[in-house]
């Protein structure tokens, strides 16, 4: 393992014992000095915050394989109907669901990957996604509305060739209401400043 590799993993390890107690009370360590004490509640609060939460068990309803329908609608263009697969995985102890996308897009094939999950510390829904047609991601992010906790909406900068930068986007995500349930999404874009509705999907489960 390189070095900067260890360094890493070393700080990754060590991240629960971050939370030290201000007033500097504990044991004496070899040298003499006073170590710092880890604060137990605080340990506690991390532990909280590390379980999967009602929200993580929601988005493990996408877990499975899906039959997909697409209708791309781009802006003064025809819009077009495709089909595809999603296969849906829980990872990290149910934390995230890995979405693995397989279409035909103006002929040519397509793959994506798709990272959901619930961040506890930020209190959202968060996107992130990659495909085989570009090398940089893209990342959204939303607060779950607890009146329609299925209903999500991620906002994000999406970056491509025409805008480097990045500019607003908004994917709406339908979540099933049970394990036999249909999966509808959009994907709004921004055209002059105005928001336009650029791709819809419809999920069957077929497994």
């Amino acid at each position: 393992m390189h070095s900067w590799m260890l360094s890493v993993a070393v700080v990754v390890a060590l991240v629960p014992f971050a939370f030290q107690d201000p007033q500097g009370a504990g044991s004496k360590a070899p040298s003499g000095r006073q170590d710092p004490a880890v604060r137990p509640e605080a340990l506690e609060h991390a532990a909280r915050l590390a379980r999967p939460a009602p929200m993580h068990e929601r988005l493990q309803r996408l877990v499975g394989t899906w039959d997909l329908e697409v209708r791309s609608t781009p802006r003064g263009g025809e819009a077009r109907d495709e089909l595809g697969s999603v296969v849906g995985k829980a990872i990290l102890g149910g934390r995230y669901v890995v979405l693995n996308y397989k279409l035909v897009l103006r002929g040519l094939p397509f793959e994506g990957v798709q990272i959901l999950g619930y961040d506890t510390l930020a209190q959202q829904v968060t996107s992130s996604w990659r495909d085989d047609h570009s090398t940089w991601s893209v990342e959204c992010a939303g607060r779950v509305d607890e009146a329609m906790p299925e209903r999500l909406q991620l906002r994000g900068r999406l970056r491509d060739a025409r805008d480097p930068m990045g500019r607003d986007f908004r994917i709406a995500l339908t979540l099933p209401e049970d394990d036999g349930g249909r999966v509808v999404m959009s994907m709004h874009d921004t055209f002059d400043n105005r928001e336009h509705l650029v791709q819809t999907q419809e999920w069957t489960r077929r497994e």
